[in-house]
């Protein structure tokens, strides 16, 4: 997916880049704690955290959750119209991609904390959707991930944020974990020959 050039409001205040991560972590378990997506979504489906929040690697406000189920839109409209009635949700979209390559339903919840809007993207695809699904990605990106690279991927997104650019975050995951990319210059040639498009089938090497 590619991110837009928002992120958690934390603020740095001498702190590393793995320690705020840790700040939006708590802001994400907090909306989740609120919405109970996961738990919502068990009636009709297999719902499963994947993206940046299931890495530890939050910069932008957003949590990613896939569900594999039966293709019924009323099923989303059941959750999302209760969601709406709370305070703190400010926003919730549809979109309908049975059609495009994602080939299936999604919906979007933004629910305010401490006045940073956080984005709870959902998507639901059929049982039998052959793919690339970010929920197969969660496993391979954990065993992959250091404490090194974690921070160079977390200052490589906050600096992309800072300039207000839009980037991939599996270009970022690719460029560090593959190519050893270390900061956002790097990045940056790297982008040059290597940046993608459309969905990609890819996974990193176990650490070694």
């Amino acid at each position: 997916m590619t991110a837009p050039a928002t992120a958690g409001q934390v603020p740095d205040n001498g702190t590393s880049p793995l320690q705020r991560q840790d700040a939006r972590q708590e802001q994400a378990r907090s909306v989740m704690n609120a919405l109970q997506p996961l738990q919502r979504w068990e009636q009709f489906g297999v719902p499963k955290l994947c993206g940046a929040m299931s890495y530890g690697l939050l910069v932008a406000p957003d949590i990613d959750i896939e569900i594999y189920g039966s293709l019924r839109v009323d099923t989303g409209f059941s959750l999302v119209s209760e969601w709406a009635q709370d305070p703190a949700v400010d926003r919730v979209l549809f979109l309908n991609a049975v059609n495009e390559p994602d080939a299936g339903l999604g919906w979007e919840v933004r629910y305010r904390v401490r006045d940073v809007p956080w984005t709870v993207q959902m998507w639901l695809l059929p049982t039998d959707y052959e793919g690339p699904r970010s929920a197969d990605l969660v496993e391979s990106m954990r065993a992959a991930l250091s404490s090194q690279t974690r921070s160079s991927i977390l200052r490589i997104k906050e600096s992309l944020v800072a300039r207000n650019t839009e980037y991939r975050s599996i270009d970022v995951y690719r460029a560090v974990l593959d190519d050893g990319v270390n900061d956002v210059e790097e990045y940056d040639r790297w982008c040059r020959s290597y940046s993608s498009t459309g969905l990609l089938n890819w996974r990193p090497l176990p650490r070694r």
